[in-house]
Order: structure tokens, then C-alpha cells, then sequence
């Protein structure tokens, strides 16, 4: 008798997995989701995949791999309800790659569109939120790309590779970004993407066929939050001394003059930043430490660099020009903003917790007069295969 119970109970739990199957034929995956605004609603517009499209038949395409479905409503899951009304399938959004937030919506607020997306079950927090700079989040959405038949997995790839490669790019998925919102002790950040080139001819599938003059995309700048709202931007030289300050920098190049004329590049592979708080006689205080390693990676004048006192004297402009920068951007966020998009607040609540509790009250004020120190520390590895540049030995022939 208790074997046949454990049966029926095992049997139940087994039938009970499958209730909330969908069937793959009745789904429209979403790769991205753009929002705008139209008048007091919100315009959303939802990349979804179209399989017959995504995969070849007989070494040929037979469309647009992509759709874009459109509905305008006061709210998120009614504007999404709405496109279903048009959809032969399901809205699946699982699968979600972006969330790309139009620039005017952004600096009204984004709370009520993050409340939507944080509640959802069927969403996993994997995806990257941007803001359209300057333009709709559907022109973003509609272009029809190179390399990649889904827009949205190209802007998701490309997010990913400018992080390892440039620095430049404040990769933000939504369990961050709700904890910056929530935050006293840190403000939020979200990188700005916008399109180049004609934006009636990026919707066609002439776009994807062309090998030049193509309509594309680019990621202009980092967009500074206070509170939900967008209240600015750093250019991509200050994202990058902002990614450096909290240590999300894992490769970048950096361009230092020569002693005499012309320049050099250098491949930063190595970044380590540790930031301190502290309060000191009931004023709050804050260190950054930024220790990097490079290696000379092209030479476009003429340098001994098999001088050690070449190296060194290299290390110490770069040390030079990496305290200028980051300062400068320590200071916009301070004066312009008035925003602690670095989590100094953070560090020194983890320093003293107990006077946190009184600076957290009144923290945007402190903030904007927080003295922050810099300690860098450059190191120089290797100059490449040759030490000094054939210019050199070209220049040598010239004076012959």
C-alpha cells in the first residue's frame, strides 16, 4: 500500500513538469525589445527571429531573417499583449539579448519599464540594456546587419568584444542596474548606441548586401543616471578612465607622444583597481589605486627603446596622462552630474558602516566636495619582436 501511494505521489510530480509546455512551433522567440515614447504611452517594438529565414535552404535565404512587431499602450505587458494580436505565435522572451531605451524615455524615467522586466518569470536577467542616443530605439532594432542576421545578437557580441578589447562600454544587465538604482552609495550607468549612415535604407536587405557606405551602428558614450533619470554623457575616452576607476578594463590601447615628435601606441593587458573609503575626522575620503601593465605595440617616430631610461621615462608620461584623465572624469561627475556613478559611497560603507549611516542621508552633497586620491602604477613589459622601429634606421638613411 505505501508502495503504491509513492507511486501515484511520483506519478503526480512527473505530470505536474509539464503544464507550462510550449510547443517550439508556437513560439516567436524575442532577440531584443526596443522603447519609445508617443505622446503618454509607451511604443515597443520586439525584434523577433524568423526560423525560415534564419536557416538556409538550397545556399539561399528566403527573407528577412527578422521581424519587427510594433503596439503603442499606457504599459508594458498591454503593449505586448497587443502585438500578440497580429502574432501567429507566442511571445517568448526567454531569449532576450538587449533592451535598447530610447533617449527621451530615458531621461523621463525608466522605474515603471524596469518594474515590467524585473517581475516577468520567463525573462532571465542575461540581457544588456542601452540607451538609443539621440534617436528611436526601433531604428536600432530595424537594421538589417552584416555578419550576423539578428541585429540584436550583433549588438549582444559586439557589447561583449568592445569589453575585452577597448574598455569603452558600460555592459550593464538588468540584476545590475537595479542594484545601482537601489542603491544609496553608487549611481547608475548604461551604455549609448546609436546608428550611422541613411536610416531608410538600413531597414532593407540591400543594407546586408553592400560593402561599404552600409548603414551600421556604434557605441558613442556612456549615459550618467541620478536616481531613474539620464542626466548626461561621458565620450568614450572618459567611459574608458571610468571603467578603469572601477576596474572593468581588461584590454585597451593608449597613445603616448615622443620625446621628440610623433607618437607610439601601447596595449594595456593587464588593469587592477582597488577603491578605498575612509572617514577621517567625520569627513569622508576616498583612494583609487590603479596599477597597469602595457607592451609597445606600434611606433610611429623615431626612439631608442633599448634604453631602460626610454621605458622609464615612457611609464611616467603614461602615469601622467592617466592621472589627468581620470581626475578629469572624477571631477564631471562631481561638478556636471553630481552623480557617484564610481561607488565611493559603496567603499566606505564597507570601510565604516556605522558614519555611512549619517553621509548615506545627505550623500549627493558630499559627494560633489569628496576629495579622491590616485595612485597609479605603470610598468612597461615588452616593446614587441624589435626593440627600436625600422623607422628609425629609415631616418638614419635620410641623413646620409
Amino acid at each position: 500500500m505505501v508502495l503504491l501511494s509513492l507511486c501515484f505521489l511520483l506519478t503526480g510530480a512527473l505530470l505536474a513538469g509539464c503544464w507550462s509546455r510550449r510547443e517550439l512551433n508556437d513560439l516567436s522567440i524575442v532577440g531584443g525589445i526596443g522603447i519609445d515614447k508617443s505622446g503618454d504611452q509607451y511604443k515597443l517594438s520586439a525584434q523577433v527571429v524568423v526560423p525560415e529565414a534564419m536557416v538556409s535552404k538550397r545556399g539561399g535565404s528566403t527573407g528577412t531573417p527578422t521581424a519587427i512587431f510594433r503596439a503603442t499602450a499606457p504599459s508594458m505587458v498591454e503593449a505586448i499583449r497587443k502585438m500578440v494580436r497580429s502574432s501567429p505565435r507566442y511571445f517568448y522572451l526567454s531569449h532576450l539579448r538587449i533592451l535598447v531605451i530610447s533617449e527621451q524615455v530615458a531621461r523621463e524615467g525608466i522605474r515603471d519599464i524596469l518594474d515590467f522586466f524585473s517581475r516577468d518569470n520567463e525573462l532571465r536577467a542575461d540581457f544588456y540594456i542601452l540607451i538609443a542616443k539621440g534617436e528611436q530605439a526601433e531604428k536600432i532594432l530595424s537594421i538589417v546587419t552584416h555578419t550576423e542576421k539578428s541585429q540584436s545578437n550583433k549588438i549582444f557580441k559586439s557589447m561583449d568584444w568592445n569589453k575585452r578589447v577597448t574598455g569603452e562600454t558600460a555592459n550593464v544587465y538588468l540584476d545590475d542596474l537595479l542594484s545601482d538604482l537601489i542603491s544609496p552609495g553608487k549611481a547608475a550607468v548604461l551604455t549609448g548606441v546609436e546608428t550611422t549612415g541613411s536610416k531608410q535604407t538600413g531597414e532593407k536587405m540591400s543594407n546586408a548586401l553592400k560593402s561599404n557606405d552600409y548603414t551600421h551602428f556604434k557605441f558613442s558614450s556612456t549615459g550618467v543616471f541620478k536616481d531613474d533619470k539620464l542626466v548626461g554623457w561621458l565620450n568614450d575616452t572618459e567611459s574608458r578612465d571610468y571603467n578603469y576607476i572601477i576596474g572593468k578594463v581588461k584590454s585597451t590601447v593608449e597613445s603616448l607622444a615622443c620625446p621628440k615628435k610623433g607618437t607610439l601606441d601601447l596595449i594595456v593587458n593587464r588593469v587592477n583597481s582597488k577603491m578605498k573609503g575612509a572617514v577621517k575626522n567625520g569627513r569622508p575620503e576616498a583612494k583609487v589605486k590603479l596599477y597597469m601593465e602595457a607592451d609597445v605595440t606600434e611606433v610611429k617616430c623615431v626612439i631608442d627603446l633599448n634604453k631602460p631610461e626610454t621605458l622609464y621615462g615612457l611609464e611616467k608620461e603614461l602615469k601622467k596622462k592617466l592621472t589627468a584623465s581620470l581626475q578629469h572624469v572624477i571631477n564631471k561627475a562631481q561638478k556636471t552630474f553630481g552623480s557617484d556613478i564610481f561607488g565611493f559611497g559603496n567603499a566606505i560603507h564597507r570601510s565604516n558602516p556605522k558614519a555611512w549611516k549619517q553621509l548615506k542621508k545627505n550623500w549627493r552633497q558630499e559627494f560633489v566636495n569628496l576629495p579622491v586620491e590616485l595612485s597609479i602604477d605603470v610598468k612597461i613589459r615588452r616593446t614587441g619582436t624589435q626593440t627600436n622601429s625600422f623607422i628609425n634606421d629609415m631616418k638614419k638613411k635620410e641623413e646620409q
